[in-house]
């Protein structure tokens, strides 16, 4: 639907999508049409291709599916995984090493541990937690001449963390290639990319009151980046009356606890959302410097609500 008070500005929500809300939003310049209907048609043109481009990667990556691309490999019944999965696997083992292990595509073994614990309502125990996260120290696979070799069961294989984002600026790339918009932007449940002559504005909710009507605790101007936040506000596990944040260190096995929600400006929605991952699991501190070393903002809540942000955090404030 178009803006009321930008006509050439536009919005349209798909759901279920990568399994969350997606909002995409174009903008039209001079050279698309002055006639409004033609203008909107043009529009929603845009934005289906958006949508439909993102439910054609998600068949890719998805780990849910049982008919995905990423799931056959996983079984063995595609030796070499096409350009896209051989890709995006690559990047993976890359963050893994980058990241000493604080990004894990194993770690979806760790998280059905949770959900079981949930399920149950008894509370895992530490040391079991501790040697499932042992097994997957190593990962599955490798890389050798750019070919993708299975060295173990890929079975438990998910890049959710990370494939996520990457969907959203392969499709907002698409978008602005084939169509050549004003503007695009993607915002898949937190996971969001703008690209374009126009700063995209977007609000950081309080995590710790994660509720429609709370104000925002700060806005952020994105120009030509993505962002992605992480926490346990609206996700995690609730076991015995307490409230569990669903990311998890694989490390240890255990969730994030410190920290209630962390916030990654980076130059891509990909990397915002791997960032996220590996930075919250770090002390504020550490994190907010990890963050400069990749030369992204970062900002993070508490669990008592005290904000911390670094530079390029606080430049992109509106």
């Amino acid at each position: 639907m178009p803006s009321k008070d930008h006509p050439h500005h536009f919005r349209a929500r798909y759901e279920p999508l990568l399994g969350t809300v997606v909002e995409v939003r174009v903008a039209l310049g001079e050279t698309h049409s002055a006639d409004s209907d033609s203008r909107a048609a043009s529009a929603n043109e845009i934005m289906d291709a958006v949508a439909d481009e993102m439910a054609r990667l998600s068949e890719v990556f998805s780990a849910v599916s049982e008919t995905s691309e990423l799931a056959r490999w996983s079984r063995g019944e595609i030796e070499q995984p096409g350009d896209e999965l051989r890709d995006l696997l690559g990047v993976a083992l890359a963050w893994v090493e980058r990241s000493g292990g604080r990004f894990n595509p194993g770690s979806g073994v760790l998280s059905a541990h949770w959900s079981d614990a949930e399920r149950t309502g008894v509370l895992p125990d530490r040391e079991v937690l501790a040697e499932l996260a042992r097994t997957i120290v190593e990962l599955p696979w490798s890389v050798v001449d750019d070919h993708i070799i299975q060295t173990g069961d890929c079975r438990n294989v998910n890049l959710n963390a990370f494939a996520k984002g990457w969907i959203v600026d392969r499709s907002a790339e698409m978008a602005m290639a084939r169509y050549a918009p004003l503007v695009v932007s993607v915002n898949a449940g937190g996971d969001l990319v703008q690209l374009g002559a126009e700063p995209l504005t977007v609000g950081i909710e309080n995590p710790l009151r994660p509720y429609d009507n709370e104000p925002v605790l700060l806005s952020v101007n994105l120009s030509n980046e993505g962002l992605a936040t992480s926490g346990k506000a609206r996700r995690g596990f609730i076991i015995g009356g307490e409230r569990y944040g669903h990311v998890i260190d694989p490390r240890t096995g255990w969730p994030v606890d410190h920290i209630a929600s962390i916030s990654v400006i980076a130059d891509d929605a990909a990397t915002a959302d791997v960032l996220a991952t590996i930075l919250g699991v770090l002390e504020p501190s550490a994190g907010l410097a990890e963050a400069d070393s990749y030369e992204a903002g970062c900002f993070i809540v508490d669990s008592t609500g005290k904000q911390f942000m670094n530079e390029r955090w606080r430049a992109a404030i509106n």
